[in-house]
């Protein structure tokens, strides 16, 4: 396994709140690889976050609640046919090793959904982007040692996840996990508007940075891999985590 997920950053902020494995993400901004007004960073509001992405155990208590979004009921419009494909039925993701490993092959509609029987909802993109671009490193040799790893994952993402949630030992400044490293992640807008105007490519994105640095270049990565989404979407590199407003109640499980 490559480098990343041996790398463990430190939590400078010990202020930041934490319950139920949601963590509080103050109001700040941050650059995008999207276009945006010159010298004015994208602001996002303070939300709260889920401290690592929702499990095959987590998921199956909401198929539990909701048989109609089990692999075997749901419609055609919600998902494809590779929706929870790997699990062994449609209430059996396997032996019990799988039940703390992230949730994979779910579509956005999936997700969406048990975000909001879970008492949230999916990140805006630019949410989850602000919240992996917070990290903090102890040197610059350290950044661009983590900048080519990170660049080494996307390059080769595992769909056969062996891997439980919070394992990987990256966290952001706040407690966030697992951003990087272990899935690939639904947004709420994960394929906004601009995106078509611009035909983002490699080559385009580059050029559009200028002076990008290779960890920009991963956040360019992403938004491409996003864009060849469609909402019924489930592949084995695919998960999700939720989002909360400040006033939501986060269901217990």
């Amino acid at each position: 396994m490559i480098a990343i997920l041996g790398l463990v950053l430190t939590v400078l902020l010990p202020s930041v709140q934490a319950q139920d494995r949601v963590i509080t993400i103050p109001e700040g901004s941050f650059h995008s690889v999207l276009p945006e007004v010159v010298g004015e960073p994208h602001r996002v509001e303070e939300f709260r976050m889920d401290e690592t992405a929702v499990t095959n155990g987590e998921f199956l208590e909401f198929l539990k609640e909701n048989p109609e979004w089990q692999r075997s009921s749901i419609s055609l419009l919600f998902a494809g046919n590779d929706y929870l494909r790997h699990w062994k039925d449609d209430m059996n993701p396997g032996n019990e090793n799988e039940l703390n490993r992230p949730v994979t092959r779910v579509s956005w509609f999936a997700a969406n959904a048990y975000c909001g029987w879970n008492g949230g909802r999916l990140p805006s993109l630019n949410e989850w982007e602000y919240a992996a671009q917070a990290m903090d490193f102890d040197s610059n040799l350290e950044a661009n040692r983590f900048s080519s790893d990170l660049i080494g994952w996307y390059s080769a993402v595992d769909t056969k996840i062996r891997s439980d949630v919070g394992s990987t030992g990256i966290e952001n400044r706040y407690g966030v996990k697992d951003l990087f490293g272990l899935i690939m992640e639904w947004v709420e807008d994960f394929n906004p508007p601009i995106a078509d105007e611009l035909s983002l490519d490699c080559g385009t994105v580059g050029r559009m940075q200028g002076d990008a640095t290779v960890y920009s270049y991963a956040m360019s990565i992403r938004y491409i891999t996003r864009m060849s989404f469609k909402p019924t979407s489930s592949t084995g590199m695919l998960g999700f985590r939720c989002a909360y407003d400040l006033n939501a109640n986060k269901m217990e499980i």
